[in-house]
């Protein structure tokens, strides 16, 4: 009985757990569909995803501007930019907000080459 309970616990737990691939990740990314963007941009910074950084920073100075509960009123390049913000654990020199600004692209464009994660 105890081991059932083990294996009915860890079946939910593994099935809960969402498992998206890179090459599904690199075709949301692409995606002209905002919700796609912020599904991919999401799955990268909660699931600490470095190596798609390349895909993260494609793009960067995105202005459209998100209708989604969680991000209303924000554009994309703002939540780029945060999710950079969480990978990185590094706060840019200047505040991120709605207004793309390249300056801070390109600060978290040179913390990702040095740490390898861009080529």
């Amino acid at each position: 009985m105890k081991y059932n309970i083990i294996f009915i616990g860890f079946f939910i737990l593994v099935s809960c757990t969402r498992v998206i691939e890179e090459k599904k990740l690199v075709e949301m990314f692409n995606s002209k569909d905002k919700r796609q963007l912020l599904t991919a941009i999401d799955y990268v910074s909660d699931h600490h995803q470095v190596h798609m950084v390349k895909c993260l920073l494609s793009d960067a100075l995105d202005p459209r501007i998100v209708h989604d509960v969680r991000y209303k009123g924000m554009s994309i390049y703002q939540i780029k930019m945060g999710a950079m913000q969480k990978l990185t654990g590094v706060k840019p020199v200047k505040k991120i907000t709605y207004r793309p600004d390249s300056s801070v692209v390109d600060f978290y464009l040179e913390i990702s080459v040095k740490n390898g994660w861009i080529n």
